[in-house]
C-alpha cells in the first residue's frame, strides 16, 4: 500500500487517537480493557454521540439492551462509560476506520509524491520538511482563487504549508490522479476523472510560493499547462491512428485556443462556512458513510470547504444536533492523520492561533510560545442509569419512577452568542467517580432559520390524548384501525380505566426512544399472533416498528402486567382468544 509505506507520522497520529479514544471509553486499567469485546467496537466505531443526537439515541438503546460491554455489570460503571462516550468530540475511530481512511489518502499521497525530486529517504513528511527553506512568509489559500499573506515563525510556516498541499490534493485528486470517489448508490456518476494539467501547475506554484525548493515542476507556467490540455483534447478528437496532424498544425491549433481561453474570467463561488451538525442533512449512519474514500455526492458537496480556515477553525458551535454532516467526517479524518489543536505529535496550535501569531509576529518580530488550547464550549450529555449486576430493569413493587409530564422542566443554559435553546430535561456529564444520574432522551434544538421536521417529544400536550379501553383495544388488536403511515402509538394506563396515547415516528429512532421513555423501568406489552398479548423488549419493539409489523404497545409497571392483560380479557368477546 503506497500510503502506509511513507506516512509513518500520519499513521502514528491516527493509531494514537484510536488508543486514546478507547482508553477514555473503557479506562486505562488492564482489567477494564480486557472486558472490551468485538461487538462493542462494531457498535461504537464511526459514531459521534457528542454531536449527533441520532448516534446518541442509538448508543443509548444498545446500552440499555446490554449489547455494549456485557462483561461490565455494575450500574454506576456503565453509567460512567456512557458519560465518557458522549464526551468524545470526534468520530470514534477503530482499526477498521483506520484501514478504510488510508484508502482516502492514497490518491493525494501519489499526487504529492510526484512533486518530490528523485528518490529521497525517510517519510513524506520528513522529505517535505527537508525541502522547506524555512521562510516565514506564507500564502494561506482561502478559496480556489484567493490567498492571504501571513508572516509566521519558520517551524509553524512549514507545518501549515505541508497541510495546505494535502488539502489541495484532497480537493482535486479525481482530476489529478484519476482515482474517482465512490459511486452513490443507485445513481449514475457525473464526475469525469482524468488528469488536468492546470491543477498540477497550481499545486506546484502553491508549494514553491510557500518555501519548498527543488520541487518538480511538471509545467513551467500556466500557458504550458493549458497547451498540454488542449493538445490532449485534440488528440482525443482526432486520434493519430486515423488522422495525420503534423507538429506545425498542432502548434497552430494550440496557440489559437490558448488565445481564445486567455480572457475567460474565473468564476468565484460564494464562501459558505460549513456546519458540523444539522437537523436536516444526514450524511448517513452506516459505517461506510463515516470512513473511507467519500462518495461522489459527498465529495462534491464538501470540495469548497477543505481549506485550513475551515479544517482548523475553533468557532464552530458545540450544541449537538440531529445528524452529523459529511464535512464533519472529513474534518475528523484529517485531524486523525495530521493532528488537531489537542492531538498533534508536534503540539502545533490551531489555525486561529496561526492568525494571532501572524499579527504578533509582525508587531514584535520575535518567536512566540505555543498558544494555549482554546477552551471548548459547554457540552451537555445525558447520563445512563443502569441497574446493578443481577437486577432486572423493573421498578420496585408499588412504585413507578417514570418521568411525570407535570414535573417542571429546567431550561438549558445557552452558550454565549448562540440562540436560546428550548427547555429540555437533561443531565450534564457526571465527573468520573461521581454518582450516576438519570438519562433523559435528548431533544434536538430548534432552528429559527429552517423549517423543523415533525418531532414527537414527551411532555408536549398536543402529542398526547386520553382514550378509552375500547379504543386502546382497537389500537392493539384491530388491523382495520386507521393509522397514518410510519405512526406508532404508545399507550399507558391512567385512572378511571382510560389510557394515555402518545404518537411517534416508527422510522425515527430518536422519536421512538422519546415516546417509549427509554431508559424505562416499565414493561411493554404488545400483540403477538392475533389476540395474544406478550411482554416485548425495547429493542424488539424498535425493530418491529421500523418494519411496520407493530403499530402499538402498552407501557405498564412490572407489577401491573397481569392486571392489564385481565382488563383486556374481560373486555374482549369471550369467544375470542386472548
Amino acid at each position: 500500500m503506497l500510503f502506509s509505506d511513507k506516512q509513518q507520522q500520519e499513521m502514528t497520529r491516527y493509531l494514537r487517537r484510536i488508543k486514546n479514544t478507547w482508553t477514555q471509553i473503557v479506562g486505562d486499567e488492564e482489567a477494564d480493557q480486557l472486558r472490551l469485546d468485538a461487538n462493542t467496537v462494531a457498535i461504537f466505531q464511526g459514531r459521534c454521540p457528542s454531536q449527533s443526537l441520532e448516534d446518541r439515541a442509538y448508543v443509548q438503546t444498545r446500552m440499555l439492551a446490554g449489547d455494549i460491554l456485557p462483561a461490565v455489570t455494575a450500574g454506576d460503571h456503565r453509567s460512567q462509560i456512557f458519560d465518557r462516550v458522549c464526551s468524545i468530540e470526534h468520530v470514534i475511530p477503530s482499526i477498521r476506520t483506520f484501514l478504510e481512511d488510508t484508502k482516502y489518502l492514497e490518491p493525494p499521497a501519489r499526487i504529492l509524491k510526484e512533486l518530490l525530486p528523485g528518490k529521497c529517504k525517510g517519510s513524506m513528511s520528513q522529505r517535505f520538511g527537508a525541502l522547506h527553506r524555512g521562510q516565514t512568509k506564507v500564502r494561506v489559500q482561502t478559496s480556489e482563487s484567493t490567498f492571504e499573506d501571513r508572516t509566521l515563525p519558520p517551524g509553524r510556516s512549514s507545518w501549515l504549508s505541508y497541510r495546505q498541499l494535502w488539502l489541495f490534493a484532497l480537493r482535486h485528486f479525481p482530476v489529478m490522479d484519476g482515482q474517482s470517489p465512490r459511486r452513490d448508490k443507485a445513481k449514475q456518476s457525473t464526475l469525469h476523472a482524468g488528469r488536468q494539467p492546470r491543477r498540477w501547475y497550481e499545486l506546484c506554484s502553491l508549494a514553491s510560493e510557500n518555501g519548498y525548493r527543488r520541487i518538480r515542476r511538471l509545467y513551467r507556467d500556466r500557458k504550458a499547462a493549458d497547451a498540454k490540455a488542449i493538445e490532449d483534447c485534440v488528440r482525443n478528437i482526432l486520434p493519430s491512428k486515423y488522422y495525420a496532424i503534423d507538429a506545425n498544425r498542432m502548434r497552430q491549433i494550440v496557440q489559437l485556443n490558448c488565445q481564445l481561453l486567455g480572457d475567460v474570467p474565473y468564476v468565484e463561488r460564494g464562501r459558505v462556512t460549513p456546519a458540523l451538525t444539522s437537523d436536516h442533512d444526514d450524511c448517513g449512519s452506516n459505517i461506510s458513510d463515516r470512513c473511507g474514500r467519500p462518495r461522489e455526492r459527498s465529495f462534491q458537496a464538501d470540495e469548497e470547504s477543505l481549506f485550513l480556515e475551515h479544517i482548523y477553525s475553533t468557532s464552530y458551535g458545540t450544541l449537538p444536533k440531529r445528524y452529523l454532516t459529511s464535512f464533519a467526517v472529513k474534518r475528523d479524518v484529517f485531524h486523525a492523520f495530521f493532528g488537531s489543536e489537542e492531538d498533534d505529535l508536534d503540539q502545533q496550535p490551531s489555525f486561529e492561533a496561526f492568525r494571532d501569531d501572524h499579527r504578533r509576529y509582525q508587531e514584535e518580530n520575535v518567536h512566540m510560545s505555543d498558544s494555549e488550547t482554546q477552551p471548548t464550549g459547554h457540552r451537555f450529555s445525558p447520563t445512563l442509569e443502569v441497574p446493578d449486576a443481577g437486577e432486572d430493569i423493573v421498578p420496585e413493587q408499588g412504585h413507578d419512577d417514570r418521568l411525570n409530564p407535570d414535573d417542571p422542566i429546567e431550561p438549558i443554559p445557552s452558550p454565549r452568542g448562540s440562540m436560546p435553546s428550548p427547555a429540555v430535561p437533561v443531565s450534564p456529564v457526571s465527573p468520573v467517580g461521581s454518582a450516576p444520574t438519570t438519562l433523559v432522551p435528548y431533544v434536538p434544538p430548534s432552528d429559527v432559520n429552517q423549517p423543523q421536521s415533525p418531532m414527537h417529544v414527551f411532555g408536549q400536550q398536543s402529542g398526547e390524548q386520553a382514550i378509552s379501553l375500547a379504543q386502546a383495544s382497537q389500537f392493539l388488536f384491530s388491523m382495520r384501525t386507521s393509522v397514518t403511515e410510519h405512526t406508532f402509538a404508545v399507550l399507558s394506563p391512567l385512572e378511571n380505566g382510560r389510557f394515555r396515547k402518545r404518537h411517534a415516528n416508527s422510522r425515527d429512532q430518536l422519536s421512538m426512544t422519546t415516546a417509549l421513555r427509554l431508559p424505562s423501568v416499565s414493561s411493554f406489552v404488545a400483540r403477538d399472533n392475533g389476540k395474544r398479548l406478550r411482554l416485548m423488549a425495547p429493542t424488539t419493539i424498535l425493530e418491529e416498528a421500523r418494519s411496520e409489523r407493530l403499530k402499538a404497545v402498552v407501557a405498564v409497571p412490572q407489577h401491573g402486567v397481569q392486571d392489564l392483560i385481565r382488563r383486556f380479557e374481560n373486555y374482549e368477546d369471550p369467544e375470542e382468544e386472548l
